[in-house]
């Protein structure tokens, strides 16, 4: 007797490499109203491109895994904004994060999904910042590191999971930072997390974490609801291919 298979995970690397040019005509036209407007919102160039190819190529990614038309695809938003497919074509998990140049988009059937990339910055007080906001070990953990970047470094890495982690369940991130994340150095974690004792915190212990690759200068994780595994495709998305 065989166990059930390992859930597949789609796992796409969109990156920016058009720094200085308008948004794409092709992206803008698969987004909705909403999402034009939200466009429209930016005053930089580049921040608009960036939200344009992240949605865009979302969209895009999403339609071909459903067979859809990219700009027939509707989206409701939780109470904590956490997007999910409604209308004519659902039958998909999404969810899509963004920092700088660097987006992830993860995809899975049926299973809550989240994403988070987080960009390295050598400069901030990562320190200061775990003690605010993470557990007093994770604190600790990040304290301990040799030097600033390294410090940084593992801030970044907690922080995109603890995201991950609250974007799969559609809450509040205050309700992420306080939850143990931190797992064996240089390992994907894939337990569900635990550890706290805040008692609202008992619907963490549902999810799984792992770590994922990102390009140079950041960090990224995925959360999957349930206990059982999960098998990671990690994709490269091209602008040239549309996939």
């Amino acid at each position: 007797m065989t166990g059930r298979p390992a859930d597949p995970v789609q796992l796409w690397l969109v990156t920016d490499r058009q720094p200085g040019a308008p948004a794409s005509p092709a992206l803008l036209g698969v987004l909705d109203a909403e999402e034009r407007l939200r466009a429209d919102g930016y005053r930089s160039a580049d921040d608009r491109r960036r939200f344009v190819l992240a949605h865009g190529a979302t969209r895009l990614i999403v339609a071909r895994y459903l067979g859809a038309p990219a700009a027939a695809l509707r989206w409701d938003h939780g109470p904590h904004g956490k997007p999910e497919l409604t209308g004519r074509w659902t039958g998909a998990q999404v969810n899509l994060s963004h920092s700088d140049e660097v987006s992830m988009v993860a995809l899975t059937a049926s299973r809550r999904i989240g994403v988070d990339v987080q960009r390295i910055v050598p400069r901030l007080d990562a320190a200061a910042m775990a003690h605010r906001y993470f557990p007093p070990d994770e604190a600790r953990f990040v304290r301990a590191a040799a030097d600033p970047e390294r410090r940084a470094e593992r801030f970044a890495r907690l922080w995109a999971r603890k995201e991950a982690l609250v974007k799969a369940h559609g809450g509040r991130l205050t309700q992420g930072l306080r939850i143990p994340v931190h797992g064996p150095e240089n390992s994907p974690v894939r337990t569900p997390a635990h550890g706290s004792d805040h008692p609202d915190d008992a619907w963490s212990h549902d999810y799984r974490i792992a770590d994922v690759p990102a390009p140079p200068g950041y960090r990224a994780a995925v959360a999957l609801s349930g206990r059982a595994g999960y098998r990671l495709a990690w994709r490269r998305w091209s602008t040239d291919r549309g996939d």
